[in-house]
């Protein structure tokens, strides 16, 4: 009985260690928008089909300056075949820099460069603006964002969730 006992417990044990942990989400950095090219610079978000969306927001904030940029991706792009294929209902809308988008990339990286030692210290944040969502998802609308800053990197998930659009 203590053997079977042991031999369990050093089973669950084992079964524990062969378990890899779940990895760590790769972030969009400043280091990416100051080397990323403008052409390839993409994200896609995986949402219900019904659902339009406006633009992903690129959010820079620099503490060190006080200031703050916001890079819009607007532009429809083609679905990459790198992307996984979508769920039976949802649907990829993959958004590009428009011409004025990669203006401002260019420019912000000029003056953030101009101004800093190196993108270490910028803050950024991506969030998905939907233009229209059919009203049975505006408690809980599935989102998920792919981001693309290299071509032979590919895409990484930046983040994935419900969304609740109730004011």
């Amino acid at each position: 009985m203590r053997r079977r006992l042991f031999l369990l417990a050093a089973a669950g044990w084992l079964a524990g260690c062969a378990t890899a942990p779940e990895p760590a989400k790769r972030r969009l950095t400043g280091a990416d928008l100051f080397a990323v090219e403008p052409a390839v610079f993409r994200a896609a978000v995986l949402t219900d089909a019904r659902v339009a969306v406006q633009a992903v927001v690129v959010d820079v904030r620099s503490p060190a300056l006080d200031e703050r940029f916001v890079l819009r991706l607007q532009q429809p792009a083609a679905v990459d075949r790198r992307l996984p294929p979508a769920p039976e209902g949802l649907a990829w809308r993959v958004l590009a820099l428009s011409a004025e988008g990669t203006t401002t990339l260019v420019a912000v990286r000029q003056l953030l460069a101009s101004r800093l030692p190196g993108p270490e210290g910028l803050e950024v944040t991506v969030s998905a603006l939907p233009a229209m969502v059919p009203a049975d998802l505006i408690a809980a609308l599935p989102v998920r964002i792919e981001m693309l800053v290299d071509n032979r990197e590919g895409w990484f998930t930046l983040g994935e969730g419900t969304l609740d659009l109730r004011p």
